[in-house]
């Protein structure tokens, strides 16, 4: 047996199992779809902005199925220590989710982010990285956390995400918000609110116009969202 992620040590963990059914379920399709074709039944994934202990949640059954390329845009981001014992095919490399020129129009089976999109940049960068998901497979499934869910992901503090931006760069200053650390200056809190933009239902769906789209919910509200598209 592989080793597993412990998915029962949070919400964000059930969370996490949950959707990863989703992506289960795409990869059983296009591994089938390989099959049929003649191939080795083998589903090549580009995971952007991910890490490899994300895809040990998968099943044994599937495991030997996916080839995956994990992408980051810094090199500190890359695990390029030994390999883990895990029977996963991975390998990583450096790349910008906006411009992805290296790979060719559906150069992967499937395109996958899971909490990614909402920290490119602004709504043009966003948008960039939707354009290159959707060019680089037949299939895609992307996440990001939704904007008038209560409580900020990132930071773990109910409604600071709802304040302008300077007024969190500000606070970012004076006080340790949430799990982030009191920031030095102006200048790096106006840093550390850039790096998170999120997203509503409607900039969503007009994102990824190709896709299906999934509210994903606690205690009746939505939490996340997620487009996809399959093969």
């Amino acid at each position: 047996m592989r080793p597993q992620v412990n998915d029962k040590t949070s919400l964000a963990s059930r969370f996490r199992r949950k959707r990863f059914e989703l992506v289960e379920e795409l990869i059983q399709a296009l591994s089938a779809r390989a099959a049929k074709t003649g191939g080795d039944g083998r589903v090549r994934i580009l995971d952007v902005g991910g890490r490899r202990d994300y895809w040990t949640l998968l099943g044994d059954d599937l495991a030997p199925k996916v080839s995956i390329i994990i992408l980051n845009n810094e090199e500190v981001e890359l695990e390029t220590g030994a390999a883990p014992d895990d029977g996963l095919d991975v390998t990583y490399e450096l790349g910008d989710a906006r411009a992805m020129p290296q790979y060719a129009d559906h150069a992967f089976d499937l395109a996958h982010s899971n909490s990614v999109i909402e920290h490119v940049g602004g709504l043009q960068d966003m948008a960039a990285m939707a354009d290159e998901t959707r060019r680089l497979a037949p299939a895609y499934y992307v996440q990001t956390p939704y904007l008038w869910f209560p409580m900020e992901p990132h930071y773990g503090v109910p409604f600071f995400h709802w304040l302008p931006a300077p007024t969190r760069a500000q606070l970012g200053v004076r006080y340790k918000v949430g799990y982030r650390a009191q920031q030095p200056d102006w200048r790096a809190g106006a840093a550390l609110v850039d790096h998170t933009s999120l997203l509503d239902q409607a900039a969503m769906r007009a994102l990824f116009p190709d896709a299906e789209h999934r509210r994903e919910r606690f205690a009746l509200m939505t939490k996340s969202l997620i487009a996809f598209r399959r093969p």
